[in-house]
């Protein structure tokens, strides 16, 4: 008995052994195995779109969904899953029924969809339309509009310009513009690669552009309810047809909420505003039934972790994420269920590959993104440091890098680099067994307005992933069509797979990555 048990225990650690010497050809040819022949990416967006999304932030259906997410994590073996809570005062908001029309002088159905956070309408409510283009002056909105408003609804808003829809809906980027954005030589550049590419600066920045300016509407709201005018329809020019009501940010328990506030397709918008200027008033009927709730408990950061190999080095970190919150006309399937789904599918990779990376790798699924990055900013917090405060944590010296998806659902054409030229070598060579797939095109640019912000200004590696626009500024981003239908399978497989290995070489390096400068 005793032979037996020793020739297991030799057995044991041969394995253990083996696993954790073998070669990095070996390694990828493990996680490229998994990732391409075994892959579970389309089950997990599939999932996660069709039967978990939308995922609003402060809802029930998000904590369902991170509850499945957990679930998920947990069943495959990854070590540690769990919440933290990011939000005790970011409302619930959820749709039960509505219906926009124009009822004269000709019946129209309105392409419509309610913004979030709005009032509820009381039932059905009948009102003539008016037109106010601009309510960027409010004590001229209210020179003119004063004793006017009362059971009116408002077209708010510019018509939007005529499209004859003569440029692409779908797009990838060019060989011309990736061999432009890897010849660039400063992070802020005059044609950035990415729409959001800039220089931020987290504390100046984000305060104004996710604060200040999404309270910029309040006076206007708060005139028109005490004007008595009972409903708003707003437009973004979102061609053939699209609805696009993501952008309202009264989610906290004690902003004001808008009076019921819809968004309509920029063709009805057109009509209803060439009507007006015919002195013709339409005759709106509508009703919203919608239902506000605060449950704390909603608003949790999904952290999972594979804990590290090496003695010395399982406390340092390789973090990856995506946010996991989403707007609420459609799934969220491209922003950002397929992020989510790649960062989890990278987790299983690594994890039924059967390596042993040195390091930890940590995923963050954040909640609250579309709020203004409420998820990863108190996470930061928790960890690493109070915002506008110069005392860090020594937890911030253990990140080795941060890595982040939130660019619709194209493939991963290479890395923004993020101004830290001395990781270019070192992500050059990590990426080289992939260069057939054409990922592996580095730029020292920004881009901006999404998760890895947070770690960079806590100077903290932190990338996100250059993908292929595809049709997610046109189509899909914060509209009714952000649907499974435009997640392409075999990106999908690709981005999943180039990450973890990506991640699983940070984690096997002798050192951290290097810190910019």
């Amino acid at each position: 008995m005793k032979t037996i048990s020793k020739i297991l225990i030799t057995a044991f650690l041969f394995l253990g052994f083996t696993a954790n010497s073998q070669t990095l050809p070996q390694a990828l040819s493990k996680i490229n195995t998994e990732g391409f022949q075994k892959s579970e990416v389309m089950n997990l967006i599939g999932d996660l779109s069709d039967v978990y999304g939308p995922r609003l932030t402060g809802t029930d259906q998000y904590f369902t969904a991170a509850e499945w997410a957990k679930k998920t994590m947990e069943n495959w073996g990854v070590d540690k899953v769990y919440f933290e809570n990011y939000c005790d005062d970011c409302m619930g908001w959820e749709v039960k029924s509505f219906n926009v029309e124009m009822i004269a002088p000709a019946y129209m159905k309105i392409q419509a969809y309610p913004y979030a956070w709005t009032e509820s309408s009381n039932g059905l409510q009948t009102g003539d339309l008016i037109w106010i283009e601009s309510h960027d002056d409010m004590e001229k909105v209210k020179k003119q509009w004063s004793g006017k408003l009362r059971g009116k609804t408002i077209l708010m808003g510019a018509a939007p310009k005529q499209n004859m829809l003569f440029d692409p809906l779908s797009k990838q980027f060019t060989k011309d513009q990736i061999e432009e954005a890897e010849k660039s030589i400063t992070p802020v550049v005059e044609k950035p690669l990415g729409s959001s590419a800039g220089n931020l600066d987290l504390v100046k920045d984000f305060d104004f552009l996710f604060e200040k300016f999404a309270q910029k509407e309040d006076a206007f709201f708060e005139f028109l309810k005490e004007e008595g005018a009972i409903s708003t329809l707003g437009t973004t020019p979102f061609f053939p047809g699209i609805i696009h009501p993501g952008g309202t940010y009264n989610y906290k328990k004690n902003d004001d909420k808008p009076i019921p506030y819809f968004a309509i397709s920029p063709e009805n918008f057109g009509k209803l505003s060439r009507l007006i200027n015919k002195k013709i008033n339409p005759k709106i009927r509508f009703h919203l039934d919608s239902e506000l709730y605060l449950t704390p408990e909603n608003n949790v950061n999904i952290i999972a972790e594979i804990t590290g190999s090496d003695p010395k080095l399982k406390d340092e970190v390789v973090m990856i994420g995506a946010h996991f919150d989403s707007w609420h006309s459609a799934s969220g399937a491209t922003d950002n269920g397929a992020g989510s789904a790649v960062m989890m599918e990278v987790m299983r990779i690594i994890k039924a590959s059967g390596l042993k990376p040195k390091r930890t790798i940590r995923i963050a699924l954040w909640g609250g993104e579309e709020q203004g990055l409420v998820g990863s900013k108190a996470y930061a917090e928790n960890h690493f440091g109070k915002i506008k405060e110069t005392t860090r944590k020594k937890e911030v010296e253990k990140i080795s890098a941060y890595i982040n998806m939130d660019n619709g659902a194209g493939q991963m054409r290479g890395i923004y680099l993020q101004g830290n030229e001395a990781v270019r070598p070192i992500f050059a060579e990590m990426l080289k067994p992939y260069e057939h797939l054409d990922v592996n095109n580095l730029t020292i640019e920004n881009t901006n307005f999404t998760d890895h912000d947070v770690f960079d200004y806590f100077k903290i590696p932190g990338f996100q992933i250059i993908q292929d626009p595809l049709n997610y500024s046109s189509v899909t981003h914060h509209t009714n069509l952000d649907v499974l239908e435009y997640v392409p399978e075999r990106d999908m497989m690709v981005n999943a797979t180039v990450i973890a290995a990506l991640v699983y070489q940070i984690a096997q390096l002798d050192e951290l990555l290097p810190r910019e400068e």
